[in-house]
């Protein structure tokens, strides 16, 4: 059924990410790791575009770990018992997933694996206090998002926490 707000429609949009960071380990961990790229990336003097590149990878990483995580509640509802179909239906879309993680890498790897941008990065984030205290205190939010923060209830795998 479509809805006639669009408040409402944003409603479930945020019901759906929140689900997702909630239930979903690696979606957690894709956060975290953009989470230091976007750290990494404010000590490298970055240009525009790089920015946006970077933004355009996180965010597919991100959309394709939302799709893996909805292609497998649909597939979980929709198949009775194990499936053939089902399984590969689940195995495509956390391909999706890796194939997107893949390009995110190859596009960091490109913007950040040169040498002299590599040291100035480690000069602005050795030669800061407050750089490393942001360090840290990443890694702490970091820590405990990924392995203490989810579900409070056991997922029963139809979507309802």
């Amino acid at each position: 059924m479509k809805n006639k707000n669009f408040l409402i429609s944003m409603k479930h949009a945020a019901d759906g990410l929140i689900y997702t960071v909630r239930s979903e380990r690696n979606f957690r961990i894709d956060t975290a790791a953009a989470l230091y790229v976007i750290w990494f990336g404010s000590a490298c003097g970055l240009s525009r575009a790089e920015w946006a590149l970077l933004a355009a990878v996180i965010g597919a990483v991100l959309f394709a770990e939302t799709m893996n995580t909805a292609v497998e509640r649909a597939v979980d509802t929709a198949a009775e018992g194990y499936s053939d179909s089902a399984k590969h239906a689940k195995d495509a879309a956390a391909g999706a997933s890796l194939v997107s993680a893949l390009a995110a890498v190859a596009a960091g790897l490109a913007l950040f694996a040169d040498v002299p941008r590599l040291a100035y990065a480690m000069e602005t984030i050795c030669g800061s206090a407050v750089r490393t205290a942001v360090f840290v205190l990443i890694t702490v939010f970091d820590v405990w998002f990924v392995f203490l923060f989810g579900k409070t209830k056991k997922d029963d795998r139809k979507g309802n926490l």
